[in-house]
């Protein structure tokens, strides 16, 4: 490897742990993609690997991990919905509350960036839930916590994922790295 390839090689994963890392803020912060940037960064990676004349995707070494990686990003889709949804339904909230507050969440998003869509699935599951109770807002307000403690136990999911993730990544790059004839 020449020195213009290898400082090439530096900078490109450098440029992919820090997109990955702002992948793993977007576990946590909802206006930011979190393990589908993850997964980008790793596609981006291992086709930008041809143009600095390796194979792409360090050879099967990539392929491998970028099959994990994609399983995991999809692991992460659905836990997302079925833990925040089945937390939420222990808790008592309807099928019409969840329906409000990710329509009004997506809303939101656009108009008041960036708490609008958290005002606005938060707000719409309270109102949906106050008619629901009998205009109850003490029991309104219990199925909002009910709803924020399953998407608490969502995000912690992603946040693991999202490690996991980037944990697969720098293996890949130390596997290909370490065993270069292997590629």
């Amino acid at each position: 490897m020449t020195g213009i390839v290898l400082f090439g090689e530096f900078a490109l994963l450098v440029v992919t742990l820090l997109v990955m890392a702002v992948g793993l803020v977007g576990a946590v912060v909802p206006i930011l993609p979190g393990s589908w940037l993850i997964w980008l960064a790793a596609i981006g990676y291992g086709l930008a690997q041809g143009v600095l004349g390796q194979p792409v995707f360090d050879g099967w070494i990539g392929g491998v991990a970028i099959v994990i990686m994609t399983l995991l990003a999809i692991a992460d889709l659905v836990l997302e919905y079925v833990v925040t949804h089945s937390v939420a339904h222990q808790e008592g909230i309807s099928g019409w509350s969840t329906a409000a507050s990710i329509v009004l969440g997506l809303v939101g998003l656009p108009f008041f960036p960036p708490f609008g869509s958290l005002v606005g699935a938060v707000g719409g599951l309270f109102v949906v839930e106050y008619f629901r109770k009998g205009k109850d807002w003490r029991k309104a307000l219990k199925g909002v916590k009910g709803y924020a403690k399953g998407t608490g136990w969502a995000i912690v999911a992603e946040v693991a994922l999202c490690l996991v993730m980037i944990g697969v990544f720098v293996g890949w790059v130390v596997l290909a790295f370490a065993f270069p004839q292997a590629l």
